[in-house]
């Protein structure tokens, strides 16, 4: 079992995820490294992943993690490096091939990196998460075909695979294809509800046919996944002040600009919303008088 890290195209194993009630071995440095990650404590979790390694050159499994960790972080270099060691123990690892592929695609070294997701494929290639992070390579690269073919067989090994969704909404979006796009975006938030792209690609789509409303819902699901987005409340906030809906547009601007969305455009918004908020409220005295 794996889980995507930050970035779509990055992998973690499952030991950052599982917490039972064996897991807290008060000896255990793998274990205890695994619950600091989890209480968002890093700096304390890669101590003791590092006092895990140590204690056992010969378990990929706390380098791996921590090698995860430095390529969220952009510790390139160090998670390569990282990568590498556990390639030269284990020359089959699949997430560490499709991890060190991501570090050579960002550094445009798409031969290699093709090279490595390819390793990837072929130590596992039942594994719907190895096979659709080649075929998002593919479909960053434009070979819209061949990412197709990959997606799909990500599905045929598990159609609830929600990136393999999300990959084919994608294709069909750039395809022109929206209705079919839209279906695949709502396949992929059904297998996985925290897919904050999914959310947001079905949102644009839905604007652009006049949907409004269905795109407010969807943009309300961005904005629950990632509170701290003050650009995603931007958004929600416009597009509710379009649709007249004052209040809601009132808040939601308040919380972007409370959140580090730009402020000029938060303001500008503002002073549009509580003029037609006074203006509604005088339209009101009128009829009272």
């Amino acid at each position: 079992m794996v889980r995507m890290g930050k970035s779509r195209n990055v992998i973690f194993l499952a030991g950052l995820l599982i917490l039972s009630g064996c897991a807290g071995g008060a000896g255990d440095p793998y274990h205890r490294a695994v619950e600091q990650y989890g209480m968002g404590r890093i700096d304390l979790s890669v101590r003791e992943y590092r006092e895990a390694m140590a204690a056992n050159p010969d378990d990929v499994r706390p380098k791996f993690n921590v090698a995860v960790i430095y390529q969220d972080a952009g510790r390139l270099d160090e998670a390569e490096v990282l990568y590498r060691a556990i390639l030269d123990r284990q020359s089959d690892h699949a997430p560490a091939w499709s991890n060190l592929a991501s570090i050579q695609e960002k550094r445009g070294l798409m031969s290699e990196a093709e090279k490595s997701y390819l390793h990837a494929v072929e130590s596992d290639p039942e594994n719907p998460w190895i096979v659709s992070q080649y075929g998002f390579f593919l479909l960053r690269a434009g070979r819209l075909t061949e990412a197709g073919t990959k997606f799909e067989h990500a599905l045929r090994v598990n159609r609830k695979c929600a990136n393999a969704w999300y990959g084919l909404g994608m294709i069909a979006e750039k395809n022109g294809d929206n209705r079919t796009a839209l279906q695949n975006y709502d396949r992929a938030v059904v297998y996985n509800p925290n897919d904050l792209e999914a959310y947001l690609r079905a949102a644009d789509i839905r604007i652009s046919q006049g949907e409004r409303g269905a795109a407010v819902g969807l943009l309300r699901k961005a904005v629950g996944l990632a509170p701290e987005r003050g650009d995603l409340s931007l958004r929600l906030g416009r597009l509710l002040r379009e649709e007249g809906r004052l209040k809601d547009a009132e808040k939601a601007l308040e919380r972007a600009r409370k959140n580090g969305a730009v402020a000029a455009e938060c303001d500008r918004e503002l002073s549009i919303v509580y003029g037609k908020l006074a203006e509604e409220s005088a339209a009101r005295a009128g009829v009272t008088q």
